[in-house]
């Protein structure tokens, strides 16, 4: 039987898919375009999904099993980010952001 996705493995899955650097020049344009496309009761629910995640891992390690194998997130966030909880908080203000707007 298959599990239903999360709706935080479909914003990672989705928008960071393995091919996502061929439609968007940074991750900060995926993340905008999750946020264009997604209703406010979908951006809270992936905030909070997040904000969970964020407080779930111990090691920067195992977040990083996580994200890239249970979210399904192809995007390397290392290569600009100091650590992963530094990088989800950035993202959470955007959509927090994006949610004082709608």
């Amino acid at each position: 039987m298959n599990e239903q996705l999360t709706e935080l493995q479909q914003f990672f899955g989705a928008y960071f898919h393995q091919d996502w650097m061929e439609e968007h020049a940074t991750a900060d344009e995926v993340i905008d375009s999750f946020l264009l496309d997604s209703s406010k009761d979908t951006i809270m629910t992936v905030r909070e999904e997040i904000l969970q995640l964020a407080k779930s891992f111990t090691t920067e390690s195992e977040f990083q099993q996580n994200l890239f194998y249970k979210q399904y997130c192809n995007y390397y966030y290392p290569n600009q980010w100091p650590s992963g909880l530094i990088w989800l908080n950035y993202v959470v203000e955007k959509f927090d952001h994006c949610l004082l707007k709608k």
